[in-house]
């Protein structure tokens, strides 16, 4: 006799499998889906889900902007500025992938008032999960891991 939970569980897991095998690109895709007003970056550094997205030296990095008066990350990482064009973005953005079995690296090119942007995500696989390791702007040269808050 089937229990009556099965289903779900077996649902469950196949959901939570789903989740844990998310690649660096879709992770990055996810970010810059709908705009920036609508990027996903808020929901992945956000204080219950940094530590599954982040390796540890930014999480570090992003406690001690959240407990700074004054933000040391005082921009947007995903656009590299405080004002954006989202319907610039969403119609010039272009990301392209290259990765081995342990690392990645996405680049996402975009243009926002006229100006080209590049910024990379660095990935390394931590067991099942892929995380972000860094993100730089090669436009702007910046990158978060050299921040200092």
């Amino acid at each position: 006799m089937l229990k009556p939970w099965l289903p779900v569980f077996l649902l469950g897991a196949l959901v939570a499998g789903t989740a844990s095998a998310e690649t660096p690109e879709a992770i990055v895709r996810g970010i810059y889906a709908g705009g920036l007003t609508q990027s996903s970056i808020g929901r992945l550094r956000s204080p219950e889900n940094r530590a599954r997205y982040f390796q540890p030296g930014l999480v570090k990095l992003l406690v001690a902007d959240d407990r700074t008066e004054n933000l040391c990350i005082d921009f947007a990482i995903t656009g590299s500025g405080q004002d954006y064009d989202d319907n610039e973005i969403t119609r010039t953005l272009r990301i392209e992938s290259k990765a081995d079995s342990n690392r990645a690296a996405i680049d996402v090119r975009f243009r926002n008032f006229g100006e080209p942007n590049h910024i990379r995500y660095d990935f390394v696989r931590a067991g099942e999960l892929w995380k972000i390791a860094d993100i730089a702007s090669l436009s702007h040269r910046w990158r978060l891991s050299k921040l200092r808050c």
